[in-house]
């Protein structure tokens, strides 16, 4: 594979609606140009963190342990039908309603991660490992840009995150943990 198509596999991949996408756009009520960088490189982190080992270890892992694949999902999906619950519970207060700290779980534990490592990362013999890196970091940095322009745009400027929009985004967040669960139950 060649830097050209990972790349855009990888953008592709990204960029569709998914958990990290719908927390970076609910992250960005009172957004801030230090509050946007510091999501940013929560975001570019913990991709990081997951492909960058993932990809040189765990392919072969996955597929001879299918159970521990299911347990990642079955515990992304938890994860992210507690943000939902979270997020549809809130008030309309002034607190942020999307911590880092989430959007670094979240992250951590979305499966793009994991399929951007076992199924697309070049192999070494084909692209530099300093190449394939730089390729999605900026894939994420692109698509995670992207999403806090979105969550922008819906929520506008003001502190407080309309309950309309809250109630969507939980919504959305339900619905992924659906899918995830259904995933790992039906293999």
């Amino acid at each position: 594979m060649h830097l050209l198509p990972f790349a855009a596999g990888v953008f592709t991949l990204l960029i569709l609606p998914g958990p990290t996408n719908t927390v970076l756009a609910m992250a960005s009520q009172g957004l801030t140009f230090g509050r946007a960088a510091a999501l940013l490189v929560t975001v570019l982190t913990a991709y990081l963190a997951i492909v960058l080992p993932a990809s040189a270890l765990a392919g072969s892992f996955f597929h001879d342990h299918p159970l521990v694949s299911q347990g990642v999902k079955l515990l992304s999906a938890t994860w992210v039908l507690y943000l939902a619950l979270r997020l549809w519970s809130l008030g309309s207060s002034r607190a942020e309603a999307v911590s880092a700290r989430q959007l670094a779980v979240t992250t951590l534990l979305n499966p793009k991660a994991l399929i951007i490592a076992v199924t697309m990362v070049p192999p070494t013999e084909e692209v530099p490992a300093t190449e394939s890196i730089a390729i999605l970091a900026s894939a994420v940095l692109a698509v995670s840009s992207i999403w806090l322009s979105i969550g922008r745009v819906m929520l506008g400027r003001e502190k407080r995150m309309p309950s309309f929009a809250r109630r969507c985004g939980s919504a959305t967040l339900v619905a992924f943990s659906a899918v995830l669960t259904f995933s790992a139950l039906g293999g």
